[in-house]
């Protein structure tokens, strides 16, 4: 293999591509990421056998062949290369690479051993999405989902479900619980979990990219096109929760208060309760606004009042600060809403803005107990 290709989108391949590489891999092969040089492209390709990803960039290819190179060591490398062309040769020992006067002899993996990537089924539906939409919803639904919970798979996805022209997207930790929707460019129908951290990925990449993200939704995996990039994830398997029985479907109380005022003071009272563990801060709705409060023994206690517009009454309810403040972060605009029923049911949070529309996102969290 040798070819010629531009420093700046080879340091994007590389950087896309290594984001799902294997880094503590029982296969080495998974920790690499595999070049392929052909027909005027370079093509980097990286997997952990759940998600995969593949990006093609133009390049000059005097000798085509494949190879196969540590992600993390090349991801640092290329991203310090001087601006100037990247010429790759390999030896069959080694790679040379050159970039201006830097000039290194990398060592290579197994490039027999990397597995086989997963194709795009031609034959599933497919839908398109803009991309800044997309990535929009990623980063208000998917920080609900659960983290690591092995015993319950399905709480670390992002439940899909394409249907009547719109995608509706929904995770829960069963602590909280994000929902969205957004509307089809191209619509398809059907449902499926995603892992959270693809998602994450296909986002990250459509804000970068923009255009349009196509969807191909196939059996047992999805695939995500971004122009050259392709991301395509396992599926996973089970039920979801029918979160939908848990959206309450009236209030007794609603709140309207600055988001962010209501972040800033959350984050001054909270120092108090990240003193210890499992401290709520409270939160009291009243005629004369919002009293926010914490205290634990060991560090003392705080509080702090803001005005908001409270009707229905009285009442007060806790909750785990960093859950509170991830909710009104997705909300994203200038005012929340609060719906809520007592101190003991879930409530609701949604974005609010008097004078324009808004995205329908509901994020729903449970209360924490007062002792």
């Amino acid at each position: 293999m040798k070819l010629r290709v531009d420093r700046q989108e080879f340091t994007e391949a590389i950087a896309w591509a290594t984001r799902v590489a294997g880094s503590r891999a029982a296969l080495p092969a998974l920790t690499g990421v595999l070049l392929e040089a052909a027909d005027g492209r370079l093509v980097c390709r990286a997997t952990d056998l759940e998600v995969s990803a593949e990006i093609a960039v133009p390049a000059t290819v005097d000798a085509p062949g494949r190879t196969l190179l540590a992600a993390r060591f090349l991801a640092q490398l290329v991203a310090r290369f001087p601006d100037a062309p990247v010429d790759l040769e390999d030896d069959g020992d080694r790679v040379r690479i050159t970039c201006g006067r830097a000039r290194f002899n990398v060592r290579r993996l197994q490039a027999d051993d990397f597995p086989a990537m997963p194709a795009v089924d031609d034959d599933a539906v497919r839908g398109t999405v803009k991309a800044d939409a997309l990535a929009r919803l990623v980063g208000q639904v998917g920080r609900a989902a659960a983290v690591g919970d092995d015993a319950r798979a399905v709480l670390t996805g992002v439940n899909l479900e394409a249907s009547d022209g719109r995608l509706v997207a929904a995770a829960t930790d069963t602590y909280r619980l994000a929902a969205r929707s957004l509307a089809f460019e191209d619509a398809i129908d059907g449902e499926a979990i995603v892992p959270v951290r693809a998602l994450q990925e296909v986002a990250r990449a459509a804000g970068e990219v923009g255009g349009t993200v196509t969807v191909v939704l196939g059996a047992g995996q999805v695939s995500f096109l971004l122009g050259d990039r392709t991301l395509t994830s396992r599926l996973i398997e089970g039920p979801f929760p029918n979160y939908r029985s848990l959206l309450p479907d009236a209030s007794e109380v609603t709140v309207v208060v600055d988001r962010a005022a209501l972040t800033e003071a959350l984050q001054r009272v909270a120092v108090v309760a990240s003193a210890q563990t499992n401290t709520p801060v409270l939160l009291a709705f009243s005629a004369d606004g919002v009293d926010i409060q914490a205290s634990n023994q060991e560090a003392g206690d705080a509080s702090e009042q803001l005005p908001a517009t409270v009707e229905g009454g009285e009442l007060e309810i806790a909750f785990n600060p960093a859950y509170l403040l991830a909710g009104l972060e997705a909300t994203g605009t200038d005012t929340v809403r609060f719906e809520l029923r007592d101190g003991l049911r879930a409530a609701v949070i949604r974005p609010h803005d008097e004078d324009g529309e808004v995205d329908d996102l509901t994020y729903l969290l449970m209360p924490m107990r007062v002792s």
